[in-house]
């Protein structure tokens, strides 16, 4: 029997060129902002909300975000310790981008778009991509525990030394190439919505028992007889 083939992909994430530094009031985000080649840096919009924002090829450095920010969409560009815990994003894109030791915690990405992403060494527990396209994306050495990737559709997408302790499942559309690498899958849900995907590394008995307690079986543990 021949072997199955692993497919490895990477998204393709620019990196930044020219840029020009923010200027505030003008490049401050506000509805419908169109902002490209900028470069942001420790500015702080948290208590902003906007929406139908359009960044293209900017790089953000120690950026707090809007707290909403709902029908935007971020497109070759790269977010460097980012803090965006508990944004509403919602039917926003996200396209050749690259997000490494930010803070995602509570997000709220939602019927939206992933397309050629990675996200490195990135707090986003709580976070929620439900009912998102996700295509050519790379979660490496998150914290994912409870997030929330309920009818998520995934295309080539690759979770790489992630805490997904908690995270939801169910409902999950696999179109091609789901894979967990050394992953910690421990009482996930909707593990049966992830026909398909490939598992490699990780704890195995903890993904045992969790796919035991999704189809209802009762595993009893007994220690051997003699055993000190």
């Amino acid at each position: 029997m021949a072997r199955k083939r692993e497919v490895r992909f990477e998204p393709a994430v620019p990196k930044p060129g020219a840029l020009r530094p923010a200027v505030s009031p003008a490049d401050d985000p506000i509805d419908e902002l169109t902002v490209t080649d900028v470069e942001y840096r420790d500015a702080d919009f948290a208590e902003r909300h906007v929406s139908g924002v359009s960044v293209e090829a900017c790089l953000f450095g120690s950026v707090r975000f809007p707290s909403t920010l709902r029908r935007s969409t971020i497109a070759e560009s790269t977010l460097r310790v980012c803090d965006l815990a508990n944004v509403a994003a919602d039917d926003s894109s996200m396209i050749e981008t690259l997000i490494e030791h930010g803070r995602l915690t509570g997000l709220s990405w939602t019927a939206g778009v992933l397309r050629d992403v990675l996200i490195d060494s990135t707090r986003a527990d709580l976070s929620s991509f439900a009912q998102s396209r996700m295509r050519t994306v790379v979660f490496r050495d998150c914290d994912l525990r409870q997030a929330d990737f309920q009818s998520t559709e995934f295309r080539n997408v690759r979770f790489e030394r992630c805490n997904l302790v908690g995270a939801r499942f169910t409902g999950a559309r696999i179109q091609q190439n789901l894979r967990f690498e050394d992953c910690d899958l421990t009482g996930i849900y909707g593990v049966t919505a992830l026909r398909g995907a490939t598992i490699n590394g990780g704890d195995p008995e903890g993904l045992a028992s969790t796919l035991a307690r999704e189809l209802g079986i009762t595993v009893e543990w007994q220690s051997r007889i003699g055993e000190d």
